[in-house]
């Protein structure tokens, strides 16, 4: 059985890459965090409106971004 702590941080790593993700293409299409987060919130996505308004819990590394994504260094 794995780790729970490395599953736990698994999580909170790609959590944090995805948020940040959010918070880029929201800027790509000019708005603000809170612009991003009231317009997210209406349509439902309360836990990503949320957590662009707040600075990621882990620090992303290029390394975290790509196994984010599913590839493995």
């Amino acid at each position: 059985m794995a780790d729970p702590l490395q599953f736990l941080n698994g999580v909170s790593k790609l959590h944090a890459f995805y948020t940040e993700q959010v918070r880029m293409l929201a800027h790509a299409y000019n708005l603000s965090d809170t612009e991003a987060a009231k317009l997210l919130d209406g349509f439902g996505y309360h836990n990503v409106a949320r957590a662009i308004l707040h600075p990621p819990k882990v620090e992303i590394t290029p390394t975290d971004a790509g196994e984010a994504e599913g590839h493995r260094p």
